[in-house]
């Protein structure tokens, strides 16, 4: 009898991928889509502190799935929340990873949502325009 018979209806029995020392190619698993957003935020911060590190001190960058359902109104879902700091606590900002992945298009496309938000919320926070964030803001990312 084969062992890749479908009997009684229970699905296809044996490898579903040639072994490696076969020939066969394993493919890298893919991130998942909360690796892909955290991946995205963590190059963001990257590229945001080797051009103006200053807007990162005493910051907290955060990132939830959605936001509180009583921290908005009916018609309008934020993509971020900013919050200042005191002397006792650090600035925070949170990324909410399904509304910003609601609008973009594609994952290339995320990444430059996510950076583009992050520095608007940093330039909020701190004061410091846009353009000295992130110098390179108008060339593709």
């Amino acid at each position: 009898m084969s062992s890749r018979r479908d009997r009684h209806g229970r699905g296809i029995r044996g490898p579903l991928v040639v072994p490696r020392e076969l020939g066969g190619v394993v493919p890298a698993p893919r991130p998942s889509r909360s690796e892909f957003f955290a991946d995205a935020v963590q190059a963001s911060l990257d590229r945001i502190s080797q051009t103006c590190p200053a807007v990162l001190d005493r910051l907290v960058v955060g990132i939830e799935d959605v936001p509180e359902r009583q921290s908005f109104a009916a018609d309008h879902v934020p993509l971020t929340s900013a919050q200042d700091g005191d002397e006792h606590n650090p600035a925070r900002v949170v990324l909410f990873r399904r509304p910003l992945e609601v609008r973009a298009a594609t994952p290339q496309g995320l990444v430059i949502l996510v950076h583009r938000t992050l520095v608007e919320q940093l330039s909020a926070l701190t004061g410091f325009p846009v353009d000295v964030i992130d110098p390179g803001a108008d060339q593709d990312y």
